[in-house]
């Protein structure tokens, strides 16, 4: 899996500990399942399920519950309340 942060978000990982965090999760949808990405410099409670990347000059941990993406983008989203977003090979689910 390739990594790739913003500049910005680059920044805000490494004020904020320097590590971070990514998990999927499924959901059933009408249309079939949908795979979001949750991002965070919190530690998750079940970190031993979690694969470290290379990343650069950030830590990345990954779990992915049914799969991974062949490249995944970490950046910074929102106006006024700025946080991490990430998107799975170029899109923010998977179907």
């Amino acid at each position: 899996m390739e990594v790739t942060l913003s500049e910005e978000a680059t920044r805000y990982v490494a004020e904020h500990g320097g590590t971070l965090y990514v998990r999927t999760h499924s959901h059933r949808c009408c249309q079939g399942p949908l795979t979001l990405v949750d991002v965070t410099t919190s530690p998750p409670r079940d970190l031993a399920d979690y694969v470290a990347y290379d990343a650069g000059a950030v830590a990345v941990q990954f779990h992915g519950g049914e799969g991974q993406p062949s490249q995944l983008a970490i950046e910074m989203g929102g106006m006024r309340r700025r946080r991490l977003v990430a998107q799975w090979d170029g899109c923010a689910y998977r179907m």
